[in-house]
């Protein structure tokens, strides 16, 4: 069983700030007797499972460590769903996380406490979190995200803020996010942004692109303003290797413990995507295996386009979906968040891709339909299951 980090943090750095809010702050000392209190509180046994949809707060911090310090397991959930009973039992010590479910079903993936230490121990570096540096608190402790943020800071020393403050040195985006305002901090030197293609992003930012996952515990690759599709080797820790058809495949110390009902994976984990590996450059991710679809015997694969679609000034979000044609079997469609006209797009992508790959139809919306932090393209292509709604 590992050690409590927060019970660590707390032995060798009792004074430092743990937690920064306008209304409350705690340093590490105060989080941890916090979490200690709350054992008390709780009736819970190991193996045991409490399910928990409350906003992010100190309590909710807390809570993680209170449940783990009982051997139980805690599942997050989204407090703008509608609640529903969990009678669950898990491993101890671990998080049950829902997976962003972008083409299936949402699964329960189980991470110990082991996996999440070893995935935000072997961030720490690359990301340059240090002693009192501070990390906002923006994406929600019921994704991975937003517990990386937990682990790496309480690792680091630094401190997690849970509304805002002019110190914040880390930021974790999507890039959604970074569209709809542009964060000005003076003293930020890291912006993670990953969930979602990168389209083109302000070179003042301190950009780190990310490639992860819920099952690795959240980050894989990181890499500071990429200069080419490729993100970097992977994290200490972490392992990538693409088979013969072009599938992503992970695995290392933080890989999780499988899905809840399911066996635990082998050693490798299958991620459903697609890349290749440069020796000097490191991984590219050209992909999602499951979204590829075939228009007159050609294979497409939807994020090539959405890449150049992204590069047009006037586009902040696209996704590209097949729909059906008697002709062809299946065409490609472009769904974007932005002010452009189908001629002007089909225009400015003549000469960027070949013919069978350029979108006949375009869909103009003012926000994408999201699946927690992720677009939602089973929702899209229902939205754009009529052909006549769009313009041509």
């Amino acid at each position: 069983m590992p050690n409590c980090p927060l019970k660590e943090a707390a032995r060798d750095a009792p004074n430092h700030l743990a937690i920064f809010s306008r209304n409350k702050s705690q340093t590490f000392a105060e989080l941890d007797a916090y979490a200690d209190q709350l054992t008390t509180e709780l009736r819970l046994s190991p193996g045991d499972c409490l399910p928990i949809a409350e906003p992010s707060s100190i309590r909710l911090i807390a809570l993680f460590f209170a449940v783990w310090r009982l051997g139980a397991s805690i599942l997050p959930l989204n407090p703008r769903l509608p609640p529903r009973p969990y009678p669950l039992k898990a491993p101890e010590r671990s998080a049950l996380l829902f997976t962003s479910g972008s083409t299936a079903a949402p699964k329960i993936a189980i991470l110990s406490l082991s996996n999440l230490i070893a995935s935000a121990s072997g961030a720490i570096s690359t990301l340059d979190l240090r002693p009192g540096d501070q990390w906002l608190l923006s994406l929600p402790l019921y994704h991975v995200g937003g517990i990386g943020i937990l682990f790496r800071s309480i690792l680091a020393r630094a401190t997690i803020v849970l509304d805002d403050s002019p110190d914040i040195t880390h930021l974790s985006y999507i890039p959604t996010h970074l569209y709809r305002a542009t964060p000005v901090y003076k003293k930020l030197r890291c912006l993670l942004l990953g969930g979602a293609p990168v389209g083109r992003y302000p070179e003042k930012l301190p950009i780190y692109v990310t490639y992860g996952l819920t099952e690795m515990g959240s980050l894989v690759v990181a890499r500071h303003r990429p200069p080419s599709p490729y993100l970097g080797h992977p994290l200490p820790g972490r392992e990538v290797r693409i088979d013969e058809a072009g599938e992503i495949w992970v695995r290392g110390a933080c890989l999780f413990q499988g899905y809840l009902g399911a066996p635990p994976p082998a050693d490798w984990f299958a991620t459903g995507d697609l890349g290749r590996y440069c020796p000097k450059e490191g991984l590219a991710i050209t992909g999602r295996k499951d979204w590829q679809f075939i228009s007159g015997g050609e294979n497409i694969q939807p994020e090539e386009i959405e890449r150049e679609l992204l590069a047009l000034p006037n586009i902040t979000e696209a996704v590209v979906v097949p729909i059906d044609d008697a002709e062809f079997g299946k065409r490609p469609i472009a769904v974007v968040c932005g002010n452009i006209e189908l001629s002007a797009l089909q225009n400015a992508l003549k000469d960027k891709l070949p013919k069978y790959k350029i979108p006949i139809a375009l869909h103009i919306i003012d926000e994408m339909p999201k699946n927690g932090l992720k677009i939602d393209r089973i929702g899209i292509e229902r939205l754009t299951a009529k052909r006549g709604e769009f313009t041509k």
